[in-house]
């Protein structure tokens, strides 16, 4: 049988049971010293036995009697006339009722069962509409954070009821776009607005922006927007990630609603920071979803993000998720770029091909891991994939399985090289075209493939530059149309390489020229 509350005495003669005791009764006063004793209780013996051994039906009793205090406390301070209601005793009360259940939920994650998980998630919905005003969030800034504790643990994620799963998902997406225009619309007034404790704002009522707009209107606003919940919009793009993670959650019927919603951040936030990659995260597990289930919805979403993504991939720490946006929607980018009408999206992908390679070219090689280098390749499978070659491969060459942390390096020249052949291939089939309806030669436009660009670049003096063109002349020859005056000058050019007293320089030139 497991503990119970009055198992856990720390304090000398005050017991969690006797803190519980004083949270339930309605005088303020006495509810401000049974919070003012059990805070220190639960910070002390944090992570210790005495609140370890407490089981799950003394949790539930505990936070049963922290959500009634919620409960009790919330309207006292919603409708105060106060003139600082930050210092009323209701509000102190609220701000260390909201800390004592994060607390709570903290020593006992791994120990609270699913219909307590279900209980406290519907708790936090009740009490917590993301329609209140800026005060109320911030008095209950810990309610967020509670709920990425429960989250954060796979188990309870894993064993949540559709409908329970599919409320949470409502209530994170909600919140991020509540907290979005709370932070741009505050106005005195906003306290005075009559909200239903569980109200909602369909997600449908935000701006159609959000869904259909241009990426490039939101991403070059100019007016800055004060986050005053930054710190909940972080716990709840973390939730949204915990949800969407778990390999038995029904993604498919909230993808739109979710890849939306994290997109509506980016775009505001501009894609900076962890906070930033946990959204590109999330919208990465519920692509790897839809990829090849709902196409449209796959194809709105990476059109979107491309020009975000030439902001974003400055930020080190989010290139992984972005290599795994592109790899996720590569059959998705071919077929927006073949379509000759929409200019945009090539824009958008040559802007970030671009800043990959202007990064990639200028890398330190000093500098360990910056460069895919020659002995992580392994050249012993020639041809199409095979079971035991490493997923990372070309028909020449593929990456050896020993060299797991070069992926990123692979990732990083193959999609440079693999979406400017898909541009350069674009580009050939406009100009036959033009040909073809009969264009005179005065009308046709010069055309500058990618490729010849980078092959241009194998001249470089700079042993950098020269490296990272090299690399990926080696990846994108194997998909060059054969032209007999470019492919001489190349392989002149080549070869002039392998005689070089560099000797990475020579072996990718030997590389390219194999492939």
């Amino acid at each position: 049988m497991g503990a119970t509350i009055q198992d856990a005495k720390p304090l000398g003669q005050i017991s969690v049971l006797t803190t519980k005791v004083k949270i339930q009764c309605q005088a303020a006063k006495d509810r401000k010293e049974g919070f003012d004793e059990l805070l220190p209780i639960l910070k002390h013996h944090r992570g210790k036995p005495e609140l370890q051994a407490l089981g799950n039906k003394a949790y539930l009793a505990l936070c049963d009697t922290l959500f009634q205090a919620l409960r009790d406390e919330r309207p006292k301070v919603f409708s105060s006339k106060a003139k600082d209601v930050f210092k009323t005793e209701n509000s102190k009360n609220l701000q260390k009722c909201a800390l004592a259940t994060k607390l709570v939920i903290a020593s006992g994650v791994r120990t609270i069962k699913s219909k307590t998980v279900e209980a406290i998630i519907e708790t936090i919905i009740e009490v917590l509409p993301n329609r209140d005003p800026p005060r109320m969030k911030v008095l209950l800034s810990d309610l967020p954070k509670t709920l990425r504790l429960i989250l954060d643990y796979h188990p309870h994620v894993e064993r949540l009821p559709l409908d329970c799963w599919a409320a949470a998902v409502d209530f994170c997406i909600d919140s991020l776009v509540g907290s979005s225009i709370g932070a741009e619309d505050d106005t005195p007034s906003s306290l005075s607005t009559n909200v239903s404790s569980r109200g909602r704002t369909p997600f449908e009522s935000v701006d159609a922006s959000m869904a259909r707009g241009s990426p490039r209107e939101l991403v070059a606003r100019t007016k800055s927007v004060t986050d005053e919940f930054s710190n909940s919009t972080e716990d709840f793009i973390h939730c949204l990630l915990s949800l969407v993670k778990a390999s038995n959650a029904p993604v498919l019927g909230k993808a739109e609603a979710i890849m939306t919603a994290l997109l509506y951040f980016l775009k505001r936030r501009s894609g900076r920071g962890s906070v930033a990659a946990a959204a590109m995260a999330g919208i990465n597990a519920v692509l790897a979803r839809t990829a090849l289930q709902m196409l449209d919805l796959s194809k709105r979403i990476i059109k979107e993000l491309l020009p975000l993504m030439n902001v974003m991939w400055t930020e080190q720490q989010l290139r992984d998720e972005i290599l795994i946006s592109l790899t996720y929607t590569e059959a998705h980018i071919s077929s927006l770029v073949a379509n000759v009408d929409d200019t945009t999206t090539c824009v958008d992908l040559e802007a970030l091909l671009e800043t990959m390679y202007a990064d990639y070219r200028t890398r330190k090689e000093t500098t360990m891991h910056q460069y895919l280098e020659e002995d992580h390749l392994c050249f012993r499978s020639m041809g199409a994939a095979a079971a035991h070659t490493h997923p990372c491969n070309t028909l020449a060459f593929s990456l050896d399985t020993e060299h797991v942390k070069s992926e990123g390096l692979w990732a990083t020249v193959h999609a440079i090289a693999r979406f400017s052949s898909m541009l350069d291939k674009r580009k050939r089939n406009i100009a036959h075209n033009r040909e073809v309806y009969g264009e005179s030669l005065s009308k046709r436009a010069r055309i500058d493939l990618l490729f010849d660009e980078y092959v241009r670049h194998i001249s470089e003096p700079r042993s950098n530059a020269k490296r990272a063109a090299l690399q990926v002349v080696a990846f994108s020859a194997q998909e060059w149309p054969a032209d007999e005056d470019k492919l001489q000058a190349l392989m002149d050019k080549l070869l002039a390489c392998m005689s070089e007293d560099n000797g990475t320089h020579s072996i990718w030139a030997m590389i390219a020229l194999a492939a």
